[in-house]
């Protein structure tokens, strides 16, 4: 599970599992950005400034050969001698073996193995053991092939649970999804129940312990914040041979985050994890070469190591791999669809275009219609449209401040006349969810400070906000954005191509009685009528709205 995140690419992965929110798996296996999902920064490291060293050292470019067995710590630390054997297993990546001796463990009563057997399901530990990649054609069902087991995950989760295992908690936290304020808080507590166990046994001297215990006080969830701790875990877990902590120890070296940067030491622990068969340190390892942080950049190392790494399921090799011979505007369209601030940011280093309309070569333009960069990274598409991502927490505000802040004109139209303040409210909902409607007036708020034109017509002549009544079919769901809009001087009488008003639309979709208020409130006017000669009152069948248009000065409903 948690947190250490390295230079990744954003992708589908968890239908909204809240953990993107909050913190990553530190085995990491389907990769992520470092997203305002991960509330703390995620330990990137920032290539481009490091000096290159005067020789490139060449990766391993054969699969790992299969290690010996570990040996278990002469000290006793779990229940049973069969968990102790798993656990060595576990940290070195020998996941077949550990399942068997978890099983075995749970078997004589040891609960927390089952925590182990739900992991391996959910980080898809237990896949890619034969897998040999040498062409992304191999793949061909992407989704499945990186795909999480995750009902079985949350099988193991509850019996550990019901066994009394604390770390069952850390296991239906890292499957939570976040809708509400009451969400995160059960998050939280989940957490720090968890904490409690590991806490124990990173004392007593549990590698695997020690990484999560570095990793939760890198994030702060379940332990305060604080980066020289999270150093000082990450790196006893390394040294006691858990080798997913050799690459988050190396993202710490490569940053500068609770130690002094240091690149010798960062790029020591990653050939390390290359030596291992890691899919983390192969494809961070892979990502230098690209970069050139090593010397001059080496694309043909660099493949090598990602196909590695993707023959142990990671995600963020596969894409950087069918990315790596796009040019900067389409890498920067390409972050904004699958909405990486990691892959974004470095786009933007590489002087793309802020506002460049670059077609991806897996794309076709009218998939795109044109769409900024600061389109794509807000709009949602329907699940009808076969690209983008799911929605992700905070990772839209974090990406749209990036762009603005680099030069996004916020006023641009796509080929449709959309801004990006129709894309962000004209998208995909997400229903019953209290964080996504004030994450949508954050977005509003961020994008009206950077001037923000709220009348702007699209080639239908709506504007933002008749397009966020067509999104929320005027229904309560979508009320925030609408007051936001009218409070920050959206026009409420403006008509479309069809004579519409916001008000005419909303009595025309039924809309709750609170938007119909809003919207008089605002100064709508009752009066105005379509093309076909009709005024708001004479969509609505309801006596109520009937009696409040009236009041407002609307003319009799035509019969």
């Amino acid at each position: 599970m948690i947190f250490i995140q390295h230079r990744t690419l954003t992708l589908t992965k968890k239908n909204l599992l809240l953990l993107v929110l909050f913190f990553l798996a530190a085995q990491l296996s389907i990769a992520q950005s470092k997203t305002g999902s991960t509330k703390a920064k995620a330990p990137v490291g920032k290539t481009s400034t490091a000096k290159p060293a005067s020789t490139a050292t060449k990766p391993a470019t054969q699969q790992a050969a299969t290690p010996a067995a570990p040996k278990p710590a002469e000290k006793l630390i779990w229940q049973t001698p069969a968990m102790q054997e798993a656990m060595a297993f576990y940290i070195s990546q020998q996941y077949q073996q550990a399942q068997q001796k978890f099983r075995e463990a749970a078997a004589q009563g040891e609960s927390d193995a089952l925590y182990f057997l739900g992991r391996m399901h959910q980080y898809r530990e237990l896949k890619y053991d034969t897998v040999q990649i040498d062409t992304l054609i191999e793949i061909q069902n992407r989704s499945r092939f990186f795909s999480a087991n995750t009902d079985s995950a949350r099988y193991y989760y509850e019996m550990a649970l019901e066994q009394n295992s604390p770390l069952g908690h850390l296991g239906m936290a890292e499957l939570m999804v976040l809708r509400s304020d009451e969400d995160k808080q059960n998050f939280l507590q989940k957490m720090r129940a968890a904490a409690v166990r590991i806490r124990e046994k990173a004392v007593e001297g549990d590698a695997f312990s020690n990484r999560m215990l570095g990793s939760m006080y890198y994030t702060g969830y379940g332990e305060m914040k604080d980066l020289g701790y999270a150093f000082n875990y990450l790196n006893r877990a390394a040294n006691k041979g858990d080798i997913v902590a050799y690459t988050n120890l190396a993202n710490l070296y490569l940053d500068g985050e609770g130690v002094e940067k240091n690149r010798e030491k960062a790029i020591f622990w990653l050939k390390k994890g290359v030596e291992s068969g890691d899919r983390e340190a192969l494809y961070t390892l892979g990502l230098l070469y690209e970069e050139g942080t090593m010397g001059e950049p080496n694309f043909d190392d660099a493949r090598k190591l990602y196909r590695q790494a993707i023959s142990k399921g990671s995600v963020s090799a596969y894409e950087q791999l069918r990315y790596m011979n796009q040019t900067a505007d389409q890498k920067l369209v390409i972050a904004s669809i699958n909405r990486n601030p990691d892959m974004l940011e470095r786009a933007l280093k590489s002087k793309a275009n802020v506002n460049t309309t670059a077609i991806p070569d897996d794309y076709e333009a009218e998939e795109l219609h044109g769409r900024t960069p600061l389109m794509n990274t807000l709009y949602i598409p329907l699940l009808l449209e076969d690209y983008g991502v799911i929605y992700q927490p905070e990772v839209r505000p974090l990406m749209a401040g990036i762009l603005l802040r680099n030069g996004a004109n916020v006023n641009a139209q796509d080929s449709d006349g959309r801004t990006a303040l129709h894309h962000t409210v004209a998208g995909a909902r997400i229903n019953n969810s209290q964080l996504f409607e004030q994450e949508q007036v954050q977005l509003l708020d961020t994008l009206i400070k950077y001037k923000a034109d709220l009348n702007i017509k699209d080639k239908e002549g709506n504007t933002a906000l008749t397009a966020a009544l067509h999104s929320t079919s005027g229904q309560h769901l979508g009320i925030m954005e609408l007051e936001k809009l009218l409070a920050s001087g959206a026009n409420p009488n403006i008509q479309n191509n069809e004579g519409k008003t916001p008000l005419i639309l909303a009595c025309e979709l039924n809309s709750n009685f609170e938007i119909i208020l809003a919207l008089i409130q605002a100064g709508a006017d009752p009066k105005l009528r379509d093309q076909s000669g009709k005024a708001a009152i004479d969509y609505t069948s309801h006596e109520n709205v009937q009696n409040i248009l009236m009041a407002a000065g609307s003319p009799t409903k035509q019969q």
